[in-house]
């Protein structure tokens, strides 16, 4: 064959093949907007992993345009999942692209989805959102970085523990516990070993605690907490809000009793320790919680009854969930301190319904009024969890901007039941719809389960938001 006629039999067959790549991809996208055009939630979401199959810019653009578009919470945090899992240079160049505007609704949604992607990439990005001048992406970047668990996000967020809005440096805090044990020992398969977390080589203990400690000496609020929960992850000790224990912990000194005893308790929550200064208490109406509370054994139910630093709360009569939920929460409201802190309860039923109405100043009458509501409460059939949910969040201003500065920093809820009766009784799009708000908003959801719940919205609460998820069943 002469070289001419070689070179037009490679010319036909490369462009037989682009073009059959083409169609490739066009029956992929075809067949992708297809499945978006579902009812079905679990149609759109699961579609978003047939366009990996085409590791590149197109699909790439395809699915953040649609994860833009999409209104199912639930759906979009499965696209969060896969615009992650892009691989190719092109894909990638093309989400850091993207990720120009940091406080745009893309730019929010691709912070989130870089948590998700371990390694190096988009660390550089990162980190330049994070010293950036918005607060809210910073935030989300600070979330990012502790996720991603590399090295060269530590020094950053370190430098992030002093900021001005204590939402970033809590997100900082929480980034860097994050990283410190996150990565596994390669176990002996001939002992039977199983993998344990193991803290990086490069994650120096001693010089990570120092810093947080400085910041614990002056720290308030939900700030605090996270200083707290983040020293007792990375030494394993637990001395709580006590700073001189902590000096004496670096310092390799002993830690007498006398300074043991100046360590000061939070209220508690279930076990769950509260630092926030404006809460949130969504108490569940439901029927379901006059039904008999699974704690048949005695000694489990002193074990549930038990609070960190303080008296127990009185078990021994306790029959219903109501009963139960109910000592508990008002042991809270009980125990929380009144200085410059506020809180609401809402009841969670047909509508939301609050105690005050707003974020309410703790004070003797308040706690009064509130425990009163609290032992009045009748069952309702209908639940509507999303609707209580959101009003707990927008509690001060359905805007952002609000929120951040005057709406709740924690939201504690005891759920005995499932989203009933109401416009969305879908338990997987309540706990996205309210996880990622309150994850954008880094306001933490404690998440209690009591008996019987829908334990998948119960660990999206938690999960998204940072918060402590509690399953109470036997």
């Amino acid at each position: 064959m002469k070289t001419s006629a070689r070179l037009l039999v490679l010319v036909l067959l490369l462009l037989g093949g682009r073009t059959a790549a083409a169609d490739d991809w066009t029956d992929t996208r075809n067949q992708f907007r297809a499945y978006l055009r579902s009812e079905r939630w679990q149609d759109r979401a699961s579609a978003y992993q047939t366009l990996l199959d085409h590791d590149g810019t197109k699909a790439f653009q395809e699915a953040l345009a649609s994860a833009l578009k999409e209104k199912n919470p639930r759906v979009v945090l499965e696209a969060m999942k896969v615009l992650g899992e892009f691989r190719s240079e092109p894909a990638r160049a093309q989400f850091l692209k993207d990720l120009a505007r940091p406080d745009s609704k893309k730019g929010e949604l691709l912070l989130m989805a870089l948590a998700g992607v371990k390694g190096t990439f988009g660390v550089d990005r990162l980190i330049q959102v994070l010293n950036g001048k918005e607060a809210l992406p910073a935030a989300l970047a600070a979330n990012a970085l502790g996720a991603k668990a590399s090295e060269a996000g530590l020094g950053p967020l370190l430098g992030s523990l002093g900021h001005k809005e204590w939402q970033v440096a809590a997100a900082a805090v929480r980034g860097i516990k994050a990283m410190s044990w996150s990565e596994m020992t390669v176990p002996d398969k001939k002992k039977g070993e199983e993998p344990k977390p193991k803290m990086p080589d490069w994650f120096d203990e001693k010089k990570v605690i120092w810093p947080l400690m400085d910041a614990l000496e002056k720290a308030t609020g939900v700030l605090r907490g996270d200083l707290v929960d983040a020293l007792q992850t990375i030494t394993r000790k637990d001395y709580g809000d006590n700073h001189e224990a902590w000096v004496a912990h670096a310092r390799d000194q002993d830690i007498t009793e006398e300074i043991l005893f100046k360590r000061k308790h939070p209220p508690y929550f279930f076990g769950v320790p509260i630092y926030g200064r404006r809460v949130v208490i969504v108490f569940d109406a439901s029927v379901l919680t006059e039904n008999v509370h699974p704690f048949t054994k005695r000694e489990r139910l002193q074990e549930l009854c038990r609070v960190p630093g303080g008296r127990d709360v009185p078990w021994f009569k306790l029959q219903s969930i109501k009963q139960f939920s109910s000592a508990w929460v008002k042991r809270f409201i009980q125990d929380a301190p009144t200085k410059r802190r506020f809180f609401e309860v809402i009841f969670s039923g047909k509508k939301p319904a609050p105690v005050f109405g707003k974020l309410q100043k703790l004070s003797p009458s308040t706690k009064a009024q509130a425990i009163e509501e609290i032992d009045k409460l009748s069952a309702q059939n209908d639940n509507d969890i999303l609707a209580v949910m959101s009003l707990a969040l927008d509690l001060s201003g359905a805007k952002d901007s609000a929120a951040w500065k005057k709406g709740p920093d924690e939201i504690c809820c005891v759920y005995s039941s499932v989203p009933w009766r109401a416009a969305e009784t879908d338990p997987e799009v309540v706990g996205a719809a309210i996880g990622l708000k309150a994850r954008r908003r880094q306001v933490k959801i404690h998440a209690v389960g009591v008996h019987e719940y829908a334990y998948n919205m119960m660990k999206l609460f938690a999960e998204q938001s940072g918060g402590r998820y509690v399953a109470l069943t036997q």
